[in-house]
Formats: structure tokens, C-alpha cells, sequence
């Protein structure tokens, strides 16, 4: 099944592009590190979410689907700019902490750290990261998240730049494999039974040899 084409999120979407990735990360081993309790999972979900979809609309180029948010992919591009105090504010991440605790954002933060030290080795190129594909459980097996991928790969195949990804599980990566990802490494996150697969798409040739 072919999907359409996604469009831009856009500050309406925001909303209902946060329920579907709560829904898609609900068993996110990432997630579970960070938040071991469900009650604080159900109590955060949401919130964490739209902080990480308006950082992505403010700093990236994130897509939906056009028939109703069914997919949500939080792509950063190449050229994208370092946040600045006013961004990580108006979008609710600098908030994140506070919400989450000290002990959550702990290990949270240990979290990122690990994989932010990880990413300019793997990826040291500007290049395409895609931070989050989530489609919602009841609409998987469509085509949904190849659709979310392709717009960025024949950007990222036109202008040469490669595409790179955290994948939190095995059948993550298998997925992306797939699709044209290669596992560039695999890495535990420090004092957790967090597994990660780095993987890294390379730009297709969009010339024709004579």
C-alpha cells in the first residue's frame, strides 16, 4: 500500500501528533529507562511529546501524514541551527527537567549524553538525523512511515547528504534496514538495559553514468 505524501507539521497538528507518538512509544525501552513507573508515564507522555514536536517544528523540518495525523516523523536537516535559550523555552523543553524530577532526568540525561558523544563519530557530515518515526499502532503495516522517509531520502539523495537514526529496539532496525539504513554500531547506554542501533543511510546516486 502506498501512502500520500506527508506535509509539514504545522501548530495544529501538535496536538494530535503527540497522542500518536504516545502511542507508538508506549513499550520504548528508552522510555521505560527513564520512566520505569506507568503512572509516570501516563502522567508525562503527553507532555514530553509536545515538547519534543514543538522543538522539532521550531528547529526542524518534522512531517505528518496528510490524511489525518496518523504518522509523525521529527526530522532535523542538515542546516539546522544550535536551539538558542529563547527556542528550548517557547517550546517547552527547557521545562523538561522540572517535570520529570531529578532522578528521571538523571537518567535521561545520561541518556542523551551517551548518544549525543556517539552521533558527530557515526555522522560527522551535516547530514539528515531522524530523532522520532511514530506511527500510530492502529495504522502500522500501511506504508505510513516509508512515506515519512521517502520525501527526506530524495532531499538527502539530491543534495548528497546522508540520513542517520537511533534505532531503540531490534525490530527498529530491522525495519530501517529495510528501507536502506545500515547498522554503523550498537552501544548500551551506561547503568541501563537501554541497547541502541546507530544506523546510517547513504545517499543514493541521482546521476546516469554515459
Amino acid at each position: 500500500m502506498v501512502a500520500p505524501a506527508p506535509i509539514p507539521i504545522s501548530p495544529s497538528h501538535v496536538d494530535a501528533a503527540a497522542q500518536v507518538l504516545v502511542r507508538a512509544f508506549a513499550d520504548d525501552p528508552g522510555l521505560h529507562f527513564v520512566l520505569p513507573d506507568q503512572a509516570d508515564r501516563d502522567r508525562l507522555g503527553l507532555s514530553l511529546a509536545r515538547a519534543a514536536i514543538n522543538y522539532a517544528l521550531r528547529c526542524g523540518a518534522p512531517l505528518v501524514t496528510a490524511d489525518g495525523v496518523r504518522g509523525v516523523a521529527l526530522w532535523f536537516p542538515p542546516d539546522a541551527s544550535a536551539p538558542t535559550d529563547v527556542d528550548l523555552a517557547e517550546t517547552g523543553i527547557a521545562a523538561v527537567p522540572g517535570q520529570l524530577g531529578p532522578a528521571a532526568w538523571t537518567r535521561f540525561q545520561r541518556m542523551l549524553d551517551h548518544l549525543d558523544a556517539l552521533h558527530p563519530r557515526f555522522a560527522p557530515e551535516p547530514h539528515w538525523y531522524l530523532a522520532m518515526l511514530g506511527v500510530d499502532p492502529t495504522w502500522q503495516r500501511r506504508g505510513i512511515g516509508e512515506a515519512l522517509m521517502q520525501e527526506v531520502f530524495a532531499a538527502a539523495d539530491r543534495d548528497g547528504r546522508c540520513c542517520y537514526l537511533e534505532a531503540p529496539t531490534a525490530a527498529n532496525a530491522r525495519y530501517y534496514a529495510r528501507r536502506g539504513f545500515r547498522i554503523v554500531a550498537e552501544t548500551d547506554v551506561p547503568d541501563s538495559d537501554v541497547h541502541v542501533w546507530l544506523m546510517r543511510r547513504e545517499p543514493a546516486r541521482t546521476d546516469i553514468d554515459d
